[in-house]
């Protein structure tokens, strides 16, 4: 088999006892996706640069690796019958599985932005746990798809009383429960470590373009510590007026405090400097502002 999953191949399950038992410890990591990704085989599933595409992917396509979660909270609706004639009985709608997870440490500012996930639709997610496992399901054996949700809502920030730091609870509702219970798979990365995944980071880039370089600031959105460790390719700069046209960047030096000398080609006229998305292992930084200016 294509997964790491017991079978019953006859119409019925049978009982007897195996002797492959997955423990897979609890549930520590979600990654949310549209609810049409889908990952083609196990060996993609299992290979780091699967996630870091869906990662780095254009935002209406993007995976967003949630924090690690301090507590989570479960509830399994029962299922619900309805009574034919006769004394007949049928189940009309199977249980649904419903989490709330409890994040601890998450900056105001990445609150907010988690929350602009509860205006989204189609949206679904796969689950990491603790020993490394990441679930999911899978129709054909082969691919390797996200549970779909039927609703994501993230609360209102908890406040703190004092004793306690500020929490972010979010809460998940899943369309089917039987996709994990009758047709759940797994894989278990041995080559990486997706507890590890990690979501973009928003930036701030700041300064002023001049004739053939300058120096520009770069920091994170959330906490305005410098960004160190960029290289040239983490930077785009085109003429406005040809956006498609990239103008080759030279990072001259990075400051050590989150400020970049830069040189390029001489420009005139109106141009934009951005940052753009890197894989997770060489940054992952994306500037949620530009540099725009007139030479």
């Amino acid at each position: 088999m294509a997964y790491n999953e017991l079978s019953c191949s006859t119409s019925a399950g049978n009982t007897g006892k195996q002797n492959c038992v997955e423990n897979f410890g609890q549930d520590e990591l979600i990654i949310l996706v549209p609810d049409t990704f889908e990952i083609a085989t196990k060996v993609l599933a299992e290979t780091e640069a699967t996630w870091i595409t869906a990662i780095n992917a254009a935002v209406a396509t993007r995976g967003y690796p949630l924090f690690g979660h301090f507590n989570a909270e479960f509830e399994q609706e029962g299922r619900v019958p309805e009574e034919g004639w006769a004394g007949k009985s049928e189940t009309v709608r199977g249980g649904k599985h419903k989490a709330t997870y409890i994040m601890e440490n998450v900056s105001f500012y990445n609150h907010k932005e988690i929350r602009k996930h509860n205006s989204r639709t189609k949206l679904a997610y796969y689950k990491v746990s603790a020993r490394g496992y990441i679930k999911g399901w899978s129709e054909d054996d082969v691919k390797f798809l996200p549970f779909p949700l039927s609703d994501l809502y993230v609360n209102d920030r908890n406040d703190s009383d004092g004793a306690t730091i500020d929490r972010t609870s979010i809460y998940c509702e899943e369309k089917d429960g039987t996709k994990w219970n009758d047709k759940g798979v797994w894989v278990k990365p041995t080559a990486f470590d997706p507890l590890l995944l990690e979501g973009i980071k928003d930036c701030t880039i700041t300064g002023t373009l001049l004739g053939g370089g300058e120096t520009v600031t770069v920091r994170g959105a959330s906490d305005l510590v410098g960004v160190i460790g960029l290289v040239a390719a983490n930077f785009s700069l085109v003429a406005d007026l040809a956006p498609t046209v990239l103008i080759p960047v030279v990072v001259a030096a990075d400051n050590l405090d989150g400020t970049y000398d830069l040189t390029h080609a001489a420009i005139t006229g109106a141009h934009t400097m951005t940052l753009v998305n890197q894989p997770i292992g060489t940054n992952g930084y994306e500037a949620i502002d530009e540099i725009n200016t007139t030479v």
